[in-house]
């Protein structure tokens, strides 16, 4: 039975390169396939194939390290979008953390709710927390969020070592992030005024999930269309909570950071390109 690398490489060879490749071609990009990501191999394949670069190439001969230059490209691209994506999750995270806290007047507001899960009871039933109302929808988004964390028999016991909302939501996904902010919206959306123009939930919640499934496509090692959409959107949101992206790039920008140290010297029996 042909292996998964066998698929990606009919795939390349079938729908991209304009030349039936050696049987040595082959193997080099076999051999490539196993320690590089194929998703970012096949759109800098489409890459070069569809721009000048491959335009400028001879058929069969020096399309790898041409491939491989718009790789490192992506690379590093992908590197540029960290400080970006970490600033907009941690900003969302304080900031719901901050905002929960501070309406439901308890650093630890999801307790009732961890605790009638526990009890087998349905996280709708619970309306107030500590004197506050709770839409039930929101409620049930948290008992959600807690199985999420925790597995539906709470066998990773996460939730109950979490005593503040930071911890708590340090324990979420992205889009559980996204969840309780549209729960909250009436307490949130005071927040996404900018002069006289407001962000609509809609508007929110669209611009929100570009951005994180733009994380998610990155940390996955995914190809990345359209990084100034994510940017723009990732910027605009976070200047409604008084946060300049552009002041804390450039600042991580300047930064000299200490190098990695590498032990092993570049050797024959390495992959480079």
């Amino acid at each position: 039975m042909p292996d998964t690398t066998y698929e990606f490489l009919i795939k390349f060879f079938v729908n991209y390169l304009p030349f039936t490749p050696t049987s040595g071609q082959v193997d080099e990009f076999k051999s490539d396939l196993s320690l590089v990501s194929p998703y970012l191999m096949e759109a800098s394949l489409v890459e070069v194939k569809n721009g000048t670069l491959g335009k400028n190439l001879a058929l069969g001969k020096d399309w790898r390290p041409a491939i491989f230059q718009v790789y490192n490209r992506k690379v590093a691209e992908h590197a540029q979008l960290f400080p970006i994506f970490h600033s907009f999750e941690t900003a969302f995270r304080s900031t719901l953390a901050v905002t929960l806290e501070d309406h439901y007047q308890i650093p630890a507001w999801w307790t009732i709710i961890y605790q009638r899960l526990r009890e087998g009871k349905e996280a709708r039933t619970i309306t107030v927390i500590n004197g506050k109302r709770i839409a039930t929808d929101a409620s049930h988004s948290i008992g959600e969020i807690i199985y999420a964390i925790d597995g539906d028999r709470f066998q990773r016991n996460l939730v109950s070592k979490c005593s503040n909302g930071f911890q708590f939501l340090e324990c979420c996904e992205l889009s559980h992030i996204a969840r309780l902010i549209e729960d909250h919206w009436s307490l949130f959306a005071p927040k996404f005024v900018r002069g006289k123009n407001k962000l609509s939930l809609e508007h929110f919640k669209t611009k929100f999930r570009v951005v994180r499934e733009a994380r998610n496509d990155v940390y996955h090692h995914k190809s990345l269309a359209k990084m100034t959409d994510v940017v723009s959107h990732a910027e605009d949101l976070l200047d409604y909570l008084g946060f300049s992206l552009r002041f804390v790039f450039e600042k991580i920008s300047d930064s000299v950071p200490q190098e990695p140290r590498f032990a092993f010297k570049i050797r024959a029996q390495h992959r480079t390109w």
